[in-house]
């Protein structure tokens, strides 16, 4: 067994993530010059001010014939390394740029997402690969995932470089 208990199984049906972090918009990300680009920070630091809503588990690709053999319910299920679409951030944070005004430097404090100031980000969202957290169940030769399963290395619920897990798996199909 995974971790020592049964899960649910995750199917690919189009139902959204768990999310991750937590949106404090008037948080001021840095001081910049006029014009500058902001500096970006790890998503690590950003998820204390920057939240990634939960968003539906759509595959990057699309599914190969193949994954018609193994159903869960009617639907295709979520196998190792598979890949979603990127997870933007819903939220902005303050950027203070400090322009010239007269004979001295006013603050201009100005909005930005949250996507733009992540470095993992790259300006869009990051990329979510799935890492199951069982070590006994295959299907195609690949580690089958369940409810709770990160979407990114490392385990459910800190986990890089995106902290969601799989939020639902079906009801009567279980595995360990």
């Amino acid at each position: 067994m995974g971790f020592g208990f049964l899960k649910p199984v995750a199917a690919i049906n189009g139902l959204p993530d768990s999310g991750h972090g937590l949106c404090l918009p008037p948080t001021v990300h840095s001081t910049e010059s006029c014009g500058a680009i902001p500096r970006t920070r790890s998503i690590r630091i950003k998820e204390y001010t920057c939240w990634w809503p939960p968003l539906s588990l759509i595959p990057l690709t699309p599914l190969a014939p193949n994954r018609a053999t193994v159903l869960v319910n009617g639907f295709p299920i979520m196998l190792a390394g598979d890949k979603f679409i990127v997870h933007p951030s819903a939220c902005t944070n303050i950027v203070i740029h400090m322009c010239p005004c007269g004979k001295s430097l006013c603050p201009k404090p100005t909005p930005y997402p949250c996507s733009v100031l992540t470095t993992e980000d790259r300006g869009v969202g990051h990329d979510r690969t799935l890492y199951p957290t069982t070590l006994t169940v295959f299907a195609l030769k690949r580690l089958i995932a369940r409810q709770l399963d990160p979407l990114g290395v490392g385990f459910p619920g800190f986990s890089y470089p995106c902290s969601s897990v799989v939020a639902y798996g079906s009801m009567n199909v279980w595995a360990g």
